[in-house]
C-alpha cells in the first residue's frame, strides 16, 4: 500500500500519532510510505520510524526544491508543503500505481484496505467533501465548476497516478496556479477540485474522511453518533484550527480517537 504525506517539521507529532494509529489498526499491512518534504530534519525521520516501530512499513524520502511552488497562496495555517501533492506526477516512482494521500492530522480507525482497492471507474481522484448547501455552492461558483459537481475536501484523496498523469501535467498545474493565484482561497485544494472535476469519484466522507464540521452536521440530522463512528469510519481528519493536540480542553466530539493513539 502506497501512502504520501507532505509537511514541515511543525506537525510531525500529529504525523507520527497518525502512522501509529496506521500501525495498529492495519497489523498485516505492507506500507511504503512516502514523505514530500524540503525541510525536515534527521531527528524528525527517527521520529517517525518509532511510531511505525515493529511495523511492515518503509518510509521513502522524497525531498522537493523549497522554491518549487514560491509565490503560491497560502493559508495561515497551512505550509508551502502543502503543494507538494501535486507533484506526484514527477517526483513517485513510475512504478506507482496507486497511492492514498492523507494529511498529517488524521487518525487511522480501522483496516484501510477496502478503501484503498476501491474501484475507482477510471477517474484519477476519489475524495470527500465537507462542505454543504450555501457554503459547497459557493466555492463551486467562485472556481467557476458545475453547478452539479462537489467541491471535496484533499486531506485524503485515493489517486490513480496512471489516471492523474493522463489528465493533466505539472506545467499545466504551474500554468493554473500563476493563471488563478487570486482564486485560490484554498490553495491546492481549488486545483484539484478544478483540474480534476471530471475524472473525481466521490466518496463518503462519514467513512472515508469525517471532520469535527462533517460529523456535526450528520449528527444533527440524527445519521450518525459517536457509536457508529467507532464501528465504521475508517478515517478521522482533525482539520481547521482546532487540534487536540494542541487545545488542553479540546472540545471536539471526536477527541477520543486521538487520544487512544497519542501516547506514542
Amino acid at each position: 500500500m502506497n501512502i504520501l504525506v507532505s509537511l514541515d517539521s511543525n506537525y510531525i507529532y500529529p504525523l507520527c500519532v497518525m502512522l501509529h494509529s496506521l500501525a495498529k489498526t492495519n497489523p498485516d499491512g505492507h506500507f511504503d510510505i512516502y514523505v514530500a518534504y524540503s525541510s525536515l530534519t534527521e531527528e524528525d525521520f527517527e521520529r517517525m520510524n518509532s511510531a511505525l516501530n515493529g511495523t511492515n512499513a518503509v518510509i521513502h524520502r522524497v525531498l522537493v526544491d523549497d522554491n518549487i511552488f514560491a509565490g503560491a497562496p497560502v493559508l495561515g495555517r497551512l505550509s508551502k508543503e502543502t503543494y507538494y501533492r501535486l507533484l506526484i506526477s514527477d517526483i513517485l516512482p513510475e512504478n506507482v500505481h496507486r497511492l492514498l494521500y492523507l494529511d498529517p492530522d488524521i487518525v487511522i480507525n480501522k483496516d484501510l484496505s477496502e478503501f484503498y482497492n476501491l474501484d475507482m471507474q477510471g477517474n484519477a481522484v476519489a475524495a470527500g467533501t465537507h462542505l454543504f448547501g450555501i457554503m459547497e455552492k459557493g466555492n463551486l461558483a467562485r472556481l467557476g465548476m458545475k453547478k452539479t459537481s462537489r467541491y471535496i475536501n484533499a486531506g485524503v484523496l485515493l489517486i490513480d497516478l496512471d489516471e492523474w498523469r493522463k489528465t493533466v501535467t505539472l506545467q499545466q498545474i504551474f500554468d493554473f496556479i500563476s493563471a488563478n493565484i487570486k482564486k485560490l482561497l484554498l490553495a491546492d485544494q481549488d486545483v484539484i477540485n478544478v483540474m480534476f472535476e471530471d475524472k473525481m469519484l466521490y466518496i463518503d466522507e462519514r467513512l472515508y474522511n469525517l471532520d469535527e464540521k462533517t460529523f456535526s452536521s450528520y449528527f444533527r440530522k440524527k445519521a450518525i453518533n459517536l457509536d457508529w463512528v467507532r464501528k465504521n469510519t475508517v478515517i478521522i481528519h482533525f482539520n481547521g484550527k482546532h487540534k487536540p493536540w494542541r487545545e488542553k480542553n479540546y472540545r471536539g466530539k471526536l477527541g477520543e480517537f486521538f487520544e487512544k493513539h497519542k501516547d506514542i
